[in-house]
């Protein structure tokens, strides 16, 4: 579920563009064809080891860390200290979200399908585990989940709280999948929450944000195995434009990757298939590659000449045709992210989400932004869930990158002034700039929330920096 599989390799990349543009840009720039060197991670300072995020923008130096081997240990925890305490999953998030300098909690020992409900097709899963552990699980019991993010190094938990989505949208994010939660307070209290039972705490903590507690297993809701096709094909804009309005409409499974400066953009599909049509179409894998690679050696090309920006980025989308690939549901959706970025993405309304989306390339080739990373479009239906980013409508989720090691900060504040013109909420995961008012103009449901949030932690124990911002003080 991922442009990263696609056949733009960085061999093709390197060669569409003629060996006499490139002569200059591989003659001065030697290492254009390899990721760059990594830089040092962050050191300790006064013996207190660093914690940074995956993509290395994040980082802090938690006094304590805390690893509790169960719940009964947890909630002691909670009970017999008073200072802050942040969760932390797999570092996944690009926001401020995790860094502490007090208590850092590591739920990793919560993981694993503690019991399986074949009759109602639920699953109650550890908070810790990871999300490519859990499709594994799942397959194995011939099971799927009803729609997977991209990207599945994230933990449950964490995937929960930020309301983390795949595509569809006749598909609603992960937590709109959850039919049950146990959830532990900053006092070292136990709540069960589902629909029938502490309901209000049930619609507010399927995404939280990690700021009402900690959560240590949730109860899904699943559906038998299943095989996907995926079908990947590089289209000119305005026919790519159409085509997605049809998709939507239909409530498909797809997603788009909108190269910057291009006239192209890549549509991904994605449809449902017997085991015997994915087993009769396993090929063996020719020369793939990842995609995001490639756009980092197209990267370094342009670094060193300019002006090839946007010959370069009209030119390699042409050598990609249309590719097939069939698998077992958890092995099509998930994928490993191993080329770092920083990430914002904003989900807009539905039905603007593609005026928004041609906004967004337009201004980067109107205003030549110095970006190649692929954008991507999303679209996930509705729910009731009170800080979900699809609260009461369908959304489009845009999502504008830029490799770990680039500037991001000027490009992505003019993306997100065009994502507040379309009345976008913040992905709680990705970078942004939202404040508490912001948040109160964009979610019916905020006092609510923020008056069962200071109910369930009168002392403010699990607000760091970042929530501060969010959720501040009164006077």
């Amino acid at each position: 579920m991922t442009i990263k599989n696609s056949k733009l390799t960085r061999r093709s990349a390197l060669k569409v563009a003629g060996s006499g543009l490139f002569a200059g840009a591989v003659g001065t720039t030697a290492s254009c064809g390899s990721a760059p060197k990594q830089a040092a991670g962050p050191a300790p300072i006064n013996g207190i080891m660093p914690w940074s995020n995956w993509s290395g923008n994040q980082v802090c130096y938690p006094a304590e860390r805390a690893r509790p081997r169960n719940a009964e240990q947890l909630a002691k925890m909670l009970k017999e200290t008073t200072g802050k305490i942040r969760a932390v999953g797999a570092g996944h998030s690009f926001s401020g979200l995790v860094p502490t300098d007090e208590t850092m909690l590591s739920m990793a020992r919560f993981r694993g399908i503690s019991h399986i409900n074949k009759e109602s097709k639920e699953v109650t899963v550890g908070a810790g585990t990871r999300l490519s552990a859990l499709g594994d699980s799942l397959f194995e019991n011939n099971l799927g989940m009803i729609n997977m993010p991209d990207v599945n190094t994230q933990s449950l938990a964490g995937s929960i709280a930020t309301s983390t989505h795949g595509t569809g949208e006749g598909f609603g994010s992960l937590s709109s999948y959850v039919t049950g939660l146990t959830l532990v307070t900053a006092a070292g209290e136990t709540i069960k929450c589902s629909a029938t039972e502490n309901k209000d705490i049930f619609d507010a903590a399927r995404c939280n944000i990690g700021s009402l507690g900690i959560i240590t297993d949730i109860t899904l809701q699943v559906r038998d195995s299943y095989y996907l096709k995926e079908r990947s094909e590089m289209l000119p804009l305005d026919e790519a434009f159409e085509k997605m309005e049809e998709m939507r409409l239909a409530k498909r499974h797809f997603e788009a990757f909108g190269l910057p400066h291009a006239n192209h953009m890549l549509l991904i599909e994605f449809t449902e298939v017997s085991k015997e049509e994915s087993d009769a179409n396993q090929v063996e894998a020719g020369e793939t590659g990842d995609a995001y690679e490639t756009f980092r050696t197209l990267a370094n090309v342009i670094d060193a000449l300019p002006f090839l920006r946007g010959t370069v980025m009209n030119i390699a989308p042409r050598t990609v045709g249309v590719e097939e690939r069939y698998g077992a549901w958890n092995k099509i959706f998930g994928n490993i992210r191993d080329m770092r970025f920083n990430e914002m993405e904003y989900t807009v309304p539905a039905e603007d989400g593609l005026a928004c989306f041609r906004e967004v390339l337009d201004t980067i080739k109107e205003k030549n932004i110095d970006v190649i990373f692929p954008i991507e479009y999303r679209y996930v239906g509705e729910d009731d869930i009170w800080l979900s980013q699809f609260y009461k409508r369908p959304g489009a989720a845009i999502s504008v990158h830029n490799f770990h090691d680039k500037p991001y900060e000027s490009y992505f504040e003019q993306m997100e002034t065009i994502f507040d013109r379309y009345q976008g909420r913040p992905h709680w995961g990705k970078l942004h700039n939202k404040t508490e008012q912001d948040f109160a103009a964009l979610y019916p449901k905020w006092e609510a929330f923020k008056a069962l949030r200071s109910e369930l932690d009168p002392n403010r124990r699990f607000i760091n920096n970042h929530l501060n911002a969010i959720f501040p003080t009164i006077g």
